[in-house]
């Protein structure tokens, strides 16, 4: 794991560094986390998972934007939580911290059942990713069912057989990239009517 440092800017934040790489903008990280959290628009649901705290100012923006709103972030850098939580104590408790050091870790959790059974909504800020991209990817493409393993989570539910799949661990599918499968599955037609809309919808 790199080594994280602080550096506080001219307003006094501290700003997580990695490798030497700022986490958040030095000069302006309560703008810029507004911009990103500005840029989501609405939002579909009173719970989200986020995937990387980093510096942590887009997710205390996030939780400025609506104070109902329950927040969960998958982090892998233990180091970055205790001064999260000392810079934003006002948000400290309301916001709760997954960690995750591989991307395998994340199906052993609570929150990826909940997100599987559709309750939050799954962000990212590749900002404060750092030298973690390839892990946060990763656990971004499980979160958001466009993994190998999280379509299989999916396709047992279904009793789709998945060995008829063959992708590379780390490739992001589709829809259309399943639809052989479901294809060429035991399913009723009409669940694989579902899927051959879906396919339609992405074109």
């Amino acid at each position: 794991m790199s080594m994280i440092t602080f550096s506080e800017n001219h307003e006094g934040s501290l700003v997580a560094f990695e490798a030497g790489a700022e986490l958040a903008s030095l000069r302006d990280p309560r703008g810029e986390a507004l911009k990103w959290v500005y840029s989501l628009g609405v939002i579909p649901s009173q719970q989200v998972v986020v995937v990387g705290l980093g510096s942590g100012f887009h997710v205390a923006a996030l939780a400025d934007l609506d104070e109902n709103l329950k927040i969960t972030v998958i982090e892998s850098r233990e180091s970055l939580i205790p001064v999260f939580r000392s810079q934003f104590p006002e948000i400290a408790e309301r916001i709760e911290v997954v960690i995750a050091q591989t991307a395998q870790d994340i199906f052993k959790t609570d929150v990826f059942q909940e997100v599987m059974s559709g309750q939050p909504y799954v962000l990212s800020c590749r900002e404060c990713w750092g030298q973690q991209g390839n892990l946060f990817s990763e656990l971004f493409a499980h979160l958001t069912g466009r993994s190998a393993e999280s379509v299989r989570y999916h396709f047992d539910e279904f009793g789709i057989n998945m060995k008829a799949l063959y992708f590379h661990p780390k490739q992001m599918l589709s829809v259309k990239d399943v639809i052989p499968v479901v294809e060429a599955s035991l399913m009723a037609e009409k669940q694989k009517q579902i899927f051959r809309v879906l396919a339609e919808l992405v074109k």
